[in-house]
């Protein structure tokens, strides 16, 4: 939503709304992998296409949730945006780890699952 960050999207550490946002970002995962596989489309387009789709819906929202909604409002909250961004990314690079480990042991069980078949 423009112009809240996390802390304003769950009103502090509601637990129950966090939970909710993951459930929901692992369901739009699950869709928006099988329309890449669908569709064919390249591992590396494919987050710039989610990309461009994210900055177009949070650039669309900004003048239906403002009172006088302006150019300088609109990049100010893209700016916003693009923090949040950062801080995501940012958060994944430091748990990258854990992260690389368990796809590793993902696709192994892929594999091990493909070889029984």
């Amino acid at each position: 939503m423009p112009g809240k960050n996390d802390d304003d999207l769950f009103d502090g550490d509601d637990a129950e709304a966090i939970d909710e946002f993951g459930q929901l970002s692992q369901m739009l995962l699950e869709r928006v992998s099988e329309f890449a596989e669908e569709e064919d489309i390249n591992d590396e387009a494919l987050p710039l296409m989610l990309l461009n789709v994210a900055v177009t819906l949070r650039a669309t929202a900004y003048p239906i949730s403002v009172a006088k909604p302006s150019v300088g409002g609109l990049k100010l909250d893209l700016d916003r945006f693009g923090r949040a961004a950062d801080d995501m990314i940012r958060e994944l690079k430091k748990d990258a780890n854990r992260f690389l480990e368990e796809g590793k042991a993902l696709l192994a069980a892929e594999d091990s699952q493909q070889d029984e078949t």
